[in-house]
C-alpha cells in the first residue's frame, strides 16, 4: 500500500528501535528472540489508535557503535565483514516487506536504517545507499527512508541523495534524524545559559527554508545534564529542578518543532516515555505527573514560556515551578500544600515576541532506555507521520 506523501500532516507518531536478533538470530549468537511477534502487535495497536510508526534499525551484527543497545560493548565491527551489512539488509528487506502488507494500513511511514554509527563516512554512505534500494526502490514500497545523522548534524546532509552524489536538492522521500543529547562529556560540563544558546543556535538551522538539510526530526533527546543529578524520587519536592526542566523541556521543544512549511524541521521523539526506574530526566510520563513538562503538548497554551519569532523560548521569562506537587499527573491539582507554579512577565507564555542571537551548536549521546515526542506540523509537509503530539518509543530488544 502506498500511503500519500502530500497530505497536510497532524498526526501522532511512535519509533520502535529493534536489535537486528529480532529478525535474523544465529544459532552462536547470546541474544533471546521472540521480539517479533510484538512488533507485529504494536504496530497493529498503532493502526487502531491512528498512530504512525518509525521503526529502527537499533542494534546492527558487528555492532555499529560498539555501545550496549547494539547488543555488542567496545568495538566497532559492523565494517569488519560484509555478512554484517549483508544481514542488516535482510532485516530492512523483512522490515520492509511485512510492514507495507494491506493489513497495517500504511501505519509504518519511517524504517530508519541504522541507529547512532559512527564509523568511516564513506563505508556509512555505501551502506546508507544499500538500505535506501532495499526500503524504497523507486518509491514503490511506500515507506519513507530514515538515516542518522551520524552525530556530523543535521547541515553536513544537505542535499544528500543515497543515489547521486552530485544531487543539488535532497533525495525523495528521505527524512534525517539526529540525537541532540546535554548528558555525556563534554557537554554534561556547559552551565545553563550555554546549553540554552546551544540549544537555539540548533534551533536555527532547522527553521531556514532553502538550506538543502533533508526534512529533519530529532529523534531522541532528554532533560538529563550535568546542572541536576538525574533521580527516582524527591524530584516532587525539588522546586528548583522541576523549574529548571520545565524551562530546557520547553526551549527544546520549541526549537526541535516546526513553525512554518518548508523548512527542514519535522518534530521530535522524546527519550524515553518511562525507564526501568522512571528517572526524572528521561521519563516523559514522570514529567507529566510532576508538571515539568506541559500537559498537552499539541497545545501551546498549556506551555510556561514565550516562543520568540526565531523559534526560541524567552528563557528570560520569569518562571517557577510549584514548591511541590502531588506526582499524580495532570488530572490532579499538580501542587500540595496550597503551593502553584508561577510566571510573571511583559509576555504571557505562548505567544510570540522579540528575537534572540544564534551562533553554532553541536551535541552527542551514548545509552539511554523507551519513549514520546511532541508537536504537530504544519500543512503540506510531504513527510507521512512524522508530525508528533504524544510520540510514544517503545523499545523492544
Amino acid at each position: 500500500m502506498t500511503w500519500p506523501r502530500s497530505r497536510p500532516l497532524d498526526s501522532a507518531a511512535i519509533r520502535i528501535p529493534l536489535g537486528y536478533w529480532a529478525v535474523d538470530l544465529l544459532d552462536y549468537e547470546p541474544y533471546v528472540s521472540g521480539q517479533y511477534t510484538y512488533l507485529v502487535q504494536a504496530v497493529q495497536w498503532a493502526k487502531e489508535l491512528g498512530l504512525h510508526v518509525m521503526i529502527d534499525l537499533h542494534g546492527a551484527p558487528g555492532s555499529q557503535n560498539g555501545w550496549e543497545e547494539t547488543g555488542l560493548v567496545g568495538p566497532i565491527g559492523f565494517v569488519d565483514n560484509s555478512s554484517n551489512s549483508d544481514r542488516s539488509l535482510n532485516v530492512l528487506r523483512n522490515l520492509t516487506a511485512e510492514f507495507t502488507k494491506e493489513m497495517y494500513g500504511g501505519a509504518v511511514t519511517n524504517i530508519e536504517l541504522l541507529n547512532e554509527p559512527i564509523f568511516a563516512n564513506a563505508a556509512l554512505r555505501t551502506f546508507y545507499t544499500a538500505g535506501a534500494d532495499v526500503v524504497g526502490p523507486a518509491n514503490s514500497s511506500g515507506i519513507n527512508v530514515t538515516i542518522h545523522d551520524a552525530f556530523y548534524n543535521p547541515p553536513t546532509w544537505a542535499n544528500y541523495d543515497p543515489h547521486n552524489a552530485s544531487a543539488q536538492t535532497p533525495g525523495k522521500f528521505l527524512t534525517l534524524d539526529t540525537h541532540q543529547f546535554w548528558a555525556f562529556p563534554p557537554l554534561d560540563k556547559l552551565p545553563e545559559p550555554q546549553i540554552l544558546q546551544r540549544i537555539c543556535d540548533f534551533a536555527a538551522a532547522l527553521k531556514l527554508n532553502n538550506t538543502g538539510i533533508p526534512p529533519t526530526l530529532v529523534g531522541e533527546w532528554s532533560l538529563s545534564t550535568g546542572i541536576t543529578a538525574n533521580s527516582t524520587s524527591n524530584t516532587e519536592q525539588d522546586q528548583a529542578k522541576r523549574t529548571w526542566f520545565r524551562k530546557l523541556f520547553e526551549a527544546q521543544n520549541a526549537a526541535y518543532s516546526p513553525q512554518k512549511a518548508g523548512q527542514p524541521s519535522i518534530g521530535w521523539y522524546f527519550w524515553s516515555w518511562q525507564t526501568e526506574y522512571d528517572i526524572d530526566a528521561w521519563s516523559y510520563r514522570r514529567g507529566l505527573a510532576d508538571g515539568y513538562i506541559p500537559s498537552n503538548i499539541s497545545d501551546p497554551s498549556t506551555y510556561a514560556f514565550p516562543v520568540l519569532d526565531n523559534g526560541c523560548i524567552d528563557d528570560t521569562f520569569a518562571y517557577t515551578a510549584a514548591a511541590s506537587v502531588s506526582g499524580l499527573g495532570p488530572s490532579s491539582t499538580g501542587s500540595s500544600g496550597g503551593s502553584s507554579a508561577t510566571s510573571t512577565g511583559g509576555s504571557s507564555a505562548a505567544t510570540t515576541t522579540g528575537s534572540s542571537s544564534s551562533s553554532s551548536s553541536s551535541s552527542s549521546s551514548t545509552a539511554k532506555s523507551s519513549a514520546p515526542a511532541g508537536m504537530t506540523l504544519p500543512g503540506g509537509l510531504w513527510v507521512s507521520g512524522l508530525g508528533v503530539a504524544s510520540v510514544l518509543l517503545f523499545c523492544l530488544y
